[in-house]
């Protein structure tokens, strides 16, 4: 989607319109910004724009009359803002009188500006300024130079960050390893001058000794000099090899490594923004084109441009006039090459697209395979899978096709090039200017001279490949990560547990906040309630706590101290969250409960999941504390499960205790059992409970309610059942619901 300013006008009215509104009394003085849809009403397709003015909001469609005007409304008369989404189309509406009306249509084309014009009308509504850089700010799905589709939102451009020296970067891995590069360099030299040899040993053969038959003496030195030439490139191969696979692997391990480790510092909002498999697929598979990098530099590029060099010189120092005909093809070479570059290597793109998102589908249909078979739509996953597949094949067989074409075409245009030998060589032969022996020679380096050539013009293939992968490895090294931990953090081994919200507002999008100008105080050892709709900001307040992610206004202070100046490992020591869905990994029970202290004893470990009603159900099985779980727990019930992720939280230790829907999703007796280990698990410790659940929240000191990113009732469960408002009536529809089930 374009963001440029056909789409957007601001502090004026649009001069495709301007008649239409000043017909209306609209003028620029009135107007904020405006904003093209490509839909009307009707879903008639064609420019239309949306005028939002300091108190009015107006659809206008160009050369309409009056005809084409929907409003103006007033604002001050509007409740509410929605976008209201139906098949391929979207409608923005207003809330007038309880009842929503239609103000403009737009095309999914159109969502994201729609979305960020939504936000300002809202800001607008709350007597709050318009924010112009949130208009205007680069799409997220779009490369802002080259207006290419980004593989991710926030994503680097594929096109563009190829060419911020990409090849320097990688070159610059080599660095810890320069004694083994310069020794490669040195056998390369060294293989170079024995590569040479051979031709001129022929020359001599054919023309001191087969020719003139004399110099018999000299065929046994000549042919023991081809056989040492030959054995000592063979092992020269050898080393070369070894000490490129050596380095290779070395490089292909710690790129790794520092993926992994950078997976692991940056923030959560990452995650949000890029998928399991294609994260698993750069650390996987893209990172093995580096091994190819370290072949190429030693067995490839560098080699061939050696050999390039240092045959050419020994053709001109034979034969100059020759030598000379023996370049005619290579204007050729580089005008093919070019031509590679620019039509045939954004196909590389695709491939790695449709790679990224097979592995997408893989894991999903992997990771929910119960769901899948619950609802027995394993047909309708094979059928996205193999147009998975097809997509696939046909941007691969698009690849190879082209390289199968591309490679004949440069060789057949080398090839030439020992013809045109033939003829002019021939001829010199013929007539006496050239020994019989001086052309064999040059045949024999002009076939070592062409094959680097020919190896070269293919050359373009392998950087297309190294590239795409290159740039996506280097796009995960460079993401900034949203949550940095101070340069000099405040130690806090041992907290009290006071929480304070002060002034925060955060949202997930910046210009979307989830927490509006959010202020509350815990006490240490409170046991904290948060209820409120889904979608309201309860998980947030929790993320916030963890520092998950950082607010964009206002402070979180633990212990009177903000978040983003504690140490991370104290602050995610002494703060355990237990979730609605536990997750627990393929291991042992033990190993599940000892996550977060690997070094705590077998006491230790069994008295925790005594305090979370978890020993005596693990004592029941088999293999005791042992027994290897599957994938996300398998073979254990969900209130086990949310049981053994309770034990794993206690034996931490935390002095700040989070349950964010810890018992939702269990039946009554095992929400009883939980209840029971969550009661002495929060002893002593800060507790905030996120609960739909209201019954489970009716013993806490206080119970904040929270609505549209507000903190709208706060108190005891009796305090805000006196008070007739939002908790009393979201205790009165669990009660109805409750004896709905009942009978």
């Amino acid at each position: 989607m374009s963001m440029n300013g056909n789409d957007l006008v601001l502090n004026k009215i649009p001069e495709p319109v301007r008649k239409e509104a000043e017909a209306i009394g609209l003028t620029d003085a009135d107007c904020l910004f405006s904003v093209r849809s490509d839909l009307g009403l009707d879903r008639q397709a064609g420019a239309v724009w949306l005028i939002v003015g300091r108190k009015a909001a107006v659809m206008i469609t160009p050369d309409s009359g009056k005809g084409g005007v929907n409003g103006p409304f007033e604002l001050s008369k509007v409740e509410k803002v929605r976008s209201f989404q139906t098949v391929g189309s979207a409608f923005l509406q207003f809330m007038i009188d309880g009842l929503y009306v239609d103000v403009i249509r737009y095309s999914n084309a159109r969502r994201e500006m729609f979305g960020r014009a939504r936000l300002q009308l809202e800001r607008l509504l709350d007597g709050e300024s318009v924010q112009v850089e949130a208009l205007t700010r680069p799409s997220e799905r779009l490369c802002n130079v080259c207006s290419l589709p980004l593989p991710d939102r926030g994503a680097s451009c594929p096109r563009c960050s190829a060419r911020r020296g990409l090849f320097r970067r990688s070159l610059s891995l080599m660095t810890p390893y320069k004694r083994y590069v310069l020794m490669l360099l040195g056998m390369m030299l060294a293989g170079v001058t024995l590569d040479l040899m051979p031709p001129l040993l022929t020359r001599t053969l054919v023309d001191k000794v087969l020719v003139p038959r004399t110099h018999i003496d000299w065929l046994p030195l000549i042919l023991l000099g081809l056989v040492g030439a030959a054995a000592g490139r063979s092992t020269l191969n050898i080393f070369i090899g070894r000490t490129s696979s050596f380095i290779g692997t070395r490089i292909t391990r710690e790129l790794r490594e520092r993926l992994q480790e950078k997976l692991l510092s940056v923030s959560v909002d990452y995650y949000d923004k890029h998928s399991t498999g294609s994260l698993m697929s750069r650390v996987l598979y893209d990172v093995d084109r580096f091994q190819g990098f370290v072949a190429q530099v030693a067995q490839g590029f560098l080699l061939n441009l050696m050999l390039v060099l240092a045959i050419g010189a020994a053709l001109f120092y034979m034969n100059y006039r020759l030598a000379l005909l023996v370049l005619l093809p290579i204007p050729f070479v580089v005008i093919g090459t070019t031509f590679f570059w620019k039509h045939i290597y954004p196909r590389y793109y695709r491939w790695w697209d449709s790679q990224s998102k097979m592995a997408q589908l893989l894991s999903g249909f992997l990771s929910g395979i119960r769901l899948v078979k619950s609802f027995g739509q394993e047909k309708r996953e094979q059928r996205r899978f193999n147009q998975a597949a097809r997509y696939l094949q046909h941007a691969r067989r698009s690849v190879e096709m082209s390289v199968a074409t591309f490679n004949p075409i440069m060789g057949f245009v080398v090839g030439l090039g020992g013809l045109i030998i033939w003829n002019f060589g021939g001829k010199q032969v013929y007539f006496g200017e050239v020994t019989i022996g001086t052309l064999m020679a040059f045949f024999g380096y002009t076939g070592m001279f062409y094959a680097p050539i020919s190896a070269l013009s293919m050359f373009s293939n392998w950087v297309s490949e190294f590239l795409t992968a290159g740039q996506r490895v280097f796009e995960v090294l460079d993401a900034p990560s949203e949550v940095l931990e101070d340069a000099n953090p405040a130690q806090l081994p041992n907290i009290g547990g006071a929480i304070e919200f002060r002034n925060v507002t955060f949202g997930y999008d910046p210009y979307n906040p989830v927490l509006k100008n959010v202020s509350f105080k815990i006490e240490p050892g409170q046991f904290i309630g948060i209820v409120g709709k889904s979608g309201s900001g309860k998980t947030t307040i929790v993320n916030l706590v963890c520092r998950f992610y950082d607010v964009q206004q206002g402070e979180v202070l633990i212990d009177g101290v903000n978040v983003q100046k504690i140490a991370r490992e104290d602050l995610h020591r002494q703060v355990g969250l237990v979730l609605q869905e536990p997750f627990l990994f393929r291991a042992s029970i033990a190993e599940n409960i000892a996550y977060g202290r690997p070094d705590a004893s077998a006491i230790a470990l069994q008295d925790a999941a005594k305090a979370a009603n978890a020993h005596d159900f693990i004592a029941r099985m088999t293999a005791g504390y042992d027994t290897r779980l599957g994938e996300r727990g398998a073979g254990l019930s969900g209130g086990e499960r949310q049981r053994v992720s309770i034990a794993r939280a206690l034996l931490c230790d935390p002095k700040i205790l989070i349950l964010d829907e810890a018992t939702s999703s269990v039946d009554t007796e095992s929400e009883l059992e939980i209840q029971h280990a969550l009661a002495i698990l929060g002893k002593g410790r800060t507790t905030i409970a996120i609960a739909h659940r209201l019954s489970t929240l009716k013993n806490s000191d206080r119970i904040f309610v929270i609505d549209d990113g507000k903190i709208v009732e706060s108190g005891t469960h009796e305090e805000l059942m006196a008070y007739d408002g939002v908790y009393r009536k979201l205790v009165r529809i669990q009660t109805e619901l409750t004896r709905l089930e009942i009978a």
